[in-house]
This record gives C-alpha cells, structure tokens and sequence, in this order.
C-alpha cells in the first residue's frame, strides 16, 4: 500500500495495526467508546481504517475537511476525535513513520459528549458514514463491519479483481465508494493499492507513470478531467466508474483512453448494487450498470400511467443481503424510517428511476425527483442533460427545475464550454429544440465555467437549485432564453 509519500508492505500491515491499536489503548480509548476518524486519502489513514476495523470499535469515518469537505458537526455521541496527518504536510514536526502512530495520530477526547446507553448497539462494531447530500441533507447511515466486509467481497468477482492487480483509488475512502467498491476490496485479494490524495490531472498523471495501475477507480468528473490528448495507457485492465452517468461520447472516449470501462450503482445504504461484469465487451455497457450483484434483488414499480413490461421507467427499489441497519440522528437514536424508503420486509427505495434492458441489464435513468411533467409528458432531465452534452462545444451538462412556466416546472439547464470552445444561451437552446421534444427544451440556459461538486465528486445540484434563475413567464417568452451567471 502507498500514497506516493509512504509506502507499507503487505508483510509489515499486521504489525503496524497492531502498533496502532496499542497506541489507542494507551491513550484510554475503550473498546466500546464511539470514535470520529477524520483522514485524507493516505496510507496512515488507510491503517487506521483497518485498525478501527479489526479491534472491532465504532466509528464515524469523515473526511479531512478543506475546500471541497466542509467541516460537519460531530454526531453527540462520539467520544474521541482521530485526526491522521497527511504526509503531504510539510513542517508540522517529526517524519510520519508507520510503526510510531505518534507521529501521525492525534487523538483529542470530547468532553461535552453525551454517552450512549451501555446496551446501545453503536457501542461496537459499527461503521456510520454520511450520504452525500445530493438533493436533500445528509443522513447519519449505520452499517455492521460484518456487512461491510461481505459486500466489499461480493463485489470482487464483478470488478475481476485479484492479487496481481495494482489499484489506484483517487476517489474518497471517507464515501462507500472509495471504501466499499474499491479500497476493501481491493485490500481483500492482496492486490498493490495506490491512495491519491487531492487529485489532479498533474498529480494523477505523475502516480499513474510511477504506479502502472492496470485498475483504477473514477467518477465521471475525474473522467472529464483525464480526457486529455495524451498517449494510451497500455497498463490498464479497466477502470470503475460509479456517480453520475458517463455520456455516451465521454464514456467511448473513456474506453478508449484506458482500455474498458466498468459501470458501478450504488448508494451509501446498500454499498454495491450492480457493476457491469469486467470481461464483457458486449451489449449496451454505455448505458447500463450491469446485472445485481449475488443475492441482490431489484423490483421496478411502474409509474403512473405506464404499463410493467412496456420498457417505461420504473420506481427502482432494492433488496441486499449487506446493505445498512439503518439511519441514526445525532444522539444515536434510531431516526424514523420513510415507510417508502425502506419498509419493514427489507426492501430500500434508492429513489431512481430505471429500466431492464434485454439480459437483465440495468440502465438508471436518474433520481425520481430529477424528473418533471411537462405538458402531461415525464421528462428526464438526465435525459436532457446528455441531449445537452452532445452538441458542440459542450463539455458538461446539469440540469435542475425552478420556477413554473405554461408548461409546467421550469427546466434551467447549466453548461461548462469545452476548452477552446466559444458557446452561447440562445445558440445552445435552438439547438436543443432540434434534438429534444418541445417539452424537454430548457426553458433557461446558463454558462458556468464549471459545475459546483460534493466531496464525493457528485454533482452538487443543491448549489445549482441556489442560483437557478426562475424561467421567463409565457408573455415575456423568447427562443433566445440564456444567461452567464456572475
């Protein structure tokens, strides 16, 4: 394991955990005590992760905050802080050295902490993450080690894993996907893995020539960002994508550049849902994310008006044998549970939209509450989004609902200018109304140099709803709608 600063041998990682639990039990920390680790993707944090893990202590794993991490508050319950140092910090006292935890653990004990009762199961055992927030606040979700690890294992086969791998994983280990799709399972066949640490496309380069991953794991921005003219990497196996959807353009241009792609669903409850098998090269991979993985049901309910089996989107909710407990508010008391989110016989509502494609393959169309009626037709808007995305000049494309217009909710849609490009608002949406029924045209459409990102390197789409500009009313309609936010 490395982080381009410090590098650990599989042979050595027993015994720097070992080092570490010992440094925690000096320190007073009690094998029920309720910790926050807060770390950057680094090998000291990577140790500390499975310290925690192996001494079997609960935890809330929260990432280092910076520019894209704001600070959170700490749930109440939480007894000692752990703050890792990063090795990339420089004069802040002696070396980081991985067998003297001393040297990048700081441990601060909260005082005003308010104990959990002593048969709380929280006390052991336990890891608690926050969702990203992408359209609503974040919740506090509870997972057991034990469901971690199983689904951490039963994505392996899909992802075609294994110990000859070298795995490089530039996406947060604080988020599901960092941790649960990549870095433990990776850790679980012995394969060399790589942690980048506030990604670049300089940094990103400069580890990928010393590393030679043949895996690695991106979100579409980081995709965006590695399409750039340069040489085929001819090392790479595959690379992971999970977040938002690929275009079909950018994931083509990403095949191209690192050989295959894989396509991963997923959520912070259920860890991995579904992932595109790593040695198909046929069917729709562009828009599908695969079949379940083992022992995972998924049901589609059809939505008003359409017919099960027609090929209409569907309400997507799933049955997994490692997804979560469930969410716990800031005292760790149980937070009551949407009867439509997550019923009593197991089944979670992920709040997407979805279809089956001929083998069982899925295609997720975007969230349910990322779609809108317009002159009584369901519109898409991540459909409208890749509409968007196709025309020239275009590099990304968000778009979000705000205001009322004779049509229905108004559709503003944002748009980043590729490098070089010279676009235009009014441009963009006559071109839409040739590539889009009359109904999904955005209604607005605004220029941003480039859209706003949660730490886990979603779209931020909560920020955008902030700025939206309310659509034109229908006596002050034009085809020329567009504007370029300050």
């Amino acid at each position: 394991m490395s982080d381009g600063t410090l590098k650990v041998e599989w042979a050595a990682i027993n015994d720097t955990i070992a080092a570490i639990e010992a440094f925690l039990g000096e320190h007073g920390v009690a094998s029920d005590d309720v910790l926050a680790l807060e770390s950057v993707n680094s090998v000291p944090g990577a140790l500390t992760l499975l310290a925690l893990l192996s001494r079997g202590t609960s935890f809330a794993f929260l990432p280092a905050p910076g520019s894209t991490a704001p600070a959170q508050p700490l749930p109440r319950f939480i007894r000692h802080k752990i703050s890792v140092r990063s090795p990339l910090a420089e004069g802040r006292g002696e070396p980081v050295s991985p067998l003297r935890p001393e040297t990048f653990l700081e441990l601060r004990a909260i005082e005003d902490h308010r104990p959990l009762p002593e048969g709380s199961p929280l006390r052991r055992g336990r890891l608690l993450l926050r969702t990203s927030g992408t359209l609503d606040s974040p919740k506090l979700v509870v997972h057991t080690h034990e469901s971690l690890l199983g689904n951490a294992l039963n994505a392996v086969e899909r992802l075609a894993l294994d110990g000859a791998d070298r795995v490089l994983i530039p996406v947060p280990l604080a988020h599901m996907y960092g941790l649960g799709a990549g870095f433990l399972p990776a850790m679980s066949v012995g394969a060399s893995v790589e942690l980048l640490e506030g990604t670049n496309l300089l940094r990103y380069m400069e580890r990928e020539r010393s590393f030679r991953p043949t895996v690695a794991f991106l979100s579409p921005n980081l995709c965006a960002m590695l399409l750039r003219p340069r040489d085929t990497m001819g090392h790479y196996r595959h690379v992971v994508v999970a977040g938002d959807k690929l275009s079909p353009e950018a994931f083509e241009k990403t095949e191209a550049l690192f050989r295959r792609v894989v396509n991963l669903y997923g959520s912070t409850e259920m860890g991995v849902i579904c992932a595109a098998d790593a040695r198909e090269t046929e069917g729709p991979r562009a828009v599908t994310v695969g079949r379940p993985l083992p022992g995972v049901t998924l049901r589609l309910e059809p939505q008003p008006g359409s017919v099960e089996g027609d090929g209409s989107p569907g309400d997507l909710s799933c049955a997994h044998p490692y997804g979560f407990e469930g969410y716990v508010d800031n005292d760790g008391e149980p937070a009551p549970r949407d009867a439509d989110a997550h019923d009593r016989a197991g089944w979670y509502s992920t709040r997407d939209l979805g279809r089956y494609h001929p083998g069982g393959l899925l295609e997720v169309l975007g969230r349910g509450d990322h779609a809108v009626k317009r002159d009584g037709r369901l519109v898409m808007l991540a459909e409208v989004e890749r509409a968007l995305e196709r025309l020239a000049g275009v590099e990304r494309a968000a778009v979000v609902v705000a205001g009322e217009t004779r049509r229905g909710r108004g559709i503003v849609a944002f748009c980043t200018p590729r490098a070089g490009a010279d676009i235009e608002p009014g441009a963009l949406r006559r071109a839409c109304q040739g590539a889009l029924p009359a109904y999904a045209v955005p209604d607005e459409i605004c220029l941003l140099p480039s859209l706003p990102l949660l730490p886990s390197g979603k779209l931020d789409r909560r920020a955008l709803q902030r700025i939206a500009p309310p659509p034109y009313t229908p006596h002050e309609a034009s085809t020329d709608h567009g504007h370029r936010p300050s």
